[in-house]
């Protein structure tokens, strides 16, 4: 970047999230009909998202809602699903500790999945003065995107023609960032126990396979992590 400075960095981010959008727009617009589904206004599924922005929490949740789960399994559930920003808070404790203490909620805020991603990548480019600011950059765009989808979705509704069949933007977009994070037995294993406990448990009222199956595979990880660390 040379002498760039922070501006230059947030642009950088902007730009650098917008091919992500084409898998947002989609994934957005399943979760704006959902909501729809399950007795929300266009409103109040904008709102969610907006205030939520956890693209899979929010499905999840909706799903629940829809099935008529109490309230304390819509929480769990969400929880356990997003769990993995723990792993991802440690990871950006270095790139984006230049953060000031006001910008560090917001930061928190707009960690997704491709965001943290996108920060990774350019963190050995940018190094820890400018990477807080592409990190803020692309989050930007990304939440604008989430919330505008979700409205369109939730604005069309049942106008969109069935034969779209939207429902495969929600696994092909966890499927893209699932593929480059198994990069050792303990990320395969929790991919493939938790993979065999959803699909084997997906007849379990209020959808509590997915939950289930998320336990199991984080379990998975961690045990045969700890015994290769200990065989090492």
């Amino acid at each position: 970047m040379g002498s760039a400075g922070p501006a230059s960095a947030f642009s950088r981010g902007i730009l650098a999230s917008l091919p992500l959008l084409v898998g947002i727009l989609p994934f957005g617009l399943v979760t704006g009909i959902a909501g729809l589904q399950v007795g929300l206004s266009p409103l109040e599924v904008t709102l969610m998202s907006a205030m939520v922005f956890a693209g899979a929490a929010q499905l999840v949740a909706l799903q629940l809602i829809g099935a008529g789960a109490s309230a304390l399994f819509v929480w769990l559930a969400t929880l356990v699903v997003n769990l993995r920003y723990l792993m991802y808070s440690s990871s950006l404790a270095g790139p984006l500790g230049a953060l000031s203490s006001r910008l560090k909620p917001l930061a928190a805020f707009l960690m997704v999945d491709q965001n943290f991603a996108l920060a990774l990548s350019q963190y050995g480019a940018l190094g820890p003065r400018l990477t807080p600011w592409f990190y803020l950059g692309s989050g930007a765009l990304l939440w604008l995107g989430w919330v505008g989808s979700t409205y369109l979705g939730a604005f069309l509704g049942a106008r969109l023609p069935e034969a779209w069949s939207l429902d495969f933007a929600v696994p092909l977009c966890f499927l893209v960032l699932l593929v480059p994070a198994v990069q050792d037995r303990p990320s395969l294993a929790a991919a493939l126990v938790g993979g065999l406990f959803s699909t084997a448990l997906a007849g379990l009222p209020y959808r509590s396979g997915l939950f289930i199956g998320a336990l199991a595979g984080i379990g998975a990880g961690v045990w045969l992590e700890n015994r290769t660390r200990r065989r090492g």
